[in-house]
This record gives C-alpha cells, structure tokens and sequence, in this order.
C-alpha cells in the first residue's frame, strides 16, 4: 500500500512537468465508487461449500467498494489521457465458535486511459472513454481462533484489464469539477494464488477471481492551467 502511495505521487509530479512542456493542461482526480463481479467460479465453491459446512457458510461475493487516484493531461480537441488505480473491495466471511475465515479479495486495478470530452476542460460536458491495464489481486485469507493471533495469507494474481466508459462532468469552476461515470470492465484474473500457489477448484481447474461487470463512480477533479 505504501509503495502504491509513492508511486501515484512520482507520477502525480511527473505529469505537471510533462504537461508544462507542452503547454498543456493537467488535472488530478480522486473518485469513489461501486460495481458488481462475475464471480460466477468463486461463488459455486461457496456454494458447494456452504452446502458440506451449513453451520459455517460464507455469503456469496456479488459486488464491491471501490477508491481510485488518477491523473492526467487535457490536450486539444477534446481529448484527454492519464494513468489511474482503482482499489476494488470484496470480502466474504464465515464464523461459528471456533473461530473465523475471512477471505479479504482487494485488487488493485491500474490502467492507463484515454477520454473524449464534447467541450473544452472547465466546461460542463459529456466524457466518453476507454482503458487497458492490470488487475491485480492484493488480498488476504484471515484465519482467527479464540485465544490466538489472527493468521494471514497472502491472496495474488494478475491478468489484463479493459473497460470503456460513459459520463458527464461538471465544473463548480475553472478549475475545480465533479464527474459522474458509469462502464463496463473486464477484469478476470484466471489464477487466484494463495501464498504463490494456484488454488484450484473442484474441477481441477485453478480458481478464476472475476471482477468483470457494470461500475459507477463519483470523482473530484482538479485542473492545473501550466502557463509559460
């Protein structure tokens, strides 16, 4: 988490000075959000489990939080590049007197991103857009018993991302905007590892964590003017 922090920040200072070079405009954007997974996979394991296990079932994962840091440059015509992450949040939990196991299934989604605004940036407007990158999961499997620490093993795996979205901004000011979006991702990571090690499913086959799905997301955007 703290390198993800580093990073964002070397790149939320080397895009200004690109961005100055080419007299251009950059913005930086905070955003929350929601969206729902196809966990379709992990969900019959569940399933399959809960119905071996009744007094120790874990509710199905069927949607998440997420946060998310971008930043960017405007250029002309309309169009608009940057790199982001998007934390995504899912967790499923079973529990009886013995203990609990708590699945905590975070990945990080980065991408790199372009978007088509129908006005100029500062200018309420209608945003198309679409990006590739990286889902990454970055979880945790919790085991807890009574009268001793917690557990903790590390959830892995990556797979490329896609995703295309739809939106309108808004601008309070010049500088200073709000944008509302709304899109699809794919983001399937074909092998959930637990400490390195495919976890396979009850086909034989490695277990699939599938982000893939409809998402929304509110953002806070601030736009930098780089005059020479």
């Amino acid at each position: 988490m703290r390198r993800t922090i580093v990073l964002l920040s070397v790149v939320g200072m080397m895009v200004p000075l690109a961005a100055h070079a080419l007299n251009e405009h950059v913005w930086l954007m905070v955003n929350g959000g929601a969206g729902t997974y196809d966990m379709s996979e992990l969900n019959a394991e569940i399933t399959a489990f809960n119905t071996a296990n009744p007094g120790f079932t874990f509710p199905l994962v069927r949607n998440g939080a997420s946060w998310g840091l971008a930043a960017g440059v405007d250029v002309k015509g309309g169009w608009s590049y940057g790199l982001g992450l998007d934390r995504l949040h899912a967790v499923t939990k079973a529990s009886d007197a013995s203990g609990s196991l708590e699945y905590q299934l975070t990945a990080n989604a980065w991408h790199a991103f372009g978007e088509y605004a129908f006005k100029a940036m500062g200018r309420s407007s209608i945003v198309l857009g679409a990006g590739v990158g990286l889902i990454a999961e970055n979880g945790n499997l919790i085991d807890s018993q009574p009268g001793y620490e917690p557990a903790k093993y590390k959830l892995t795996g990556s797979s490329p991302m896609y995703e295309g979205h739809t939106g309108a901004s808004w601008w309070v000011t010049s500088r200073f905007g709000l944008v509302a979006t709304g899109g699809y991702r794919y983001a399937r990571i074909k092998a959930l590892k637990l400490e390195g090690i495919s976890m396979i499913g009850a086909n034989g086959e490695a277990l699939a964590a599938d982000y893939s799905g409809p998402y929304a997301r509110l953002g806070f955007k601030l736009a930098g003017n780089m005059d020479n």
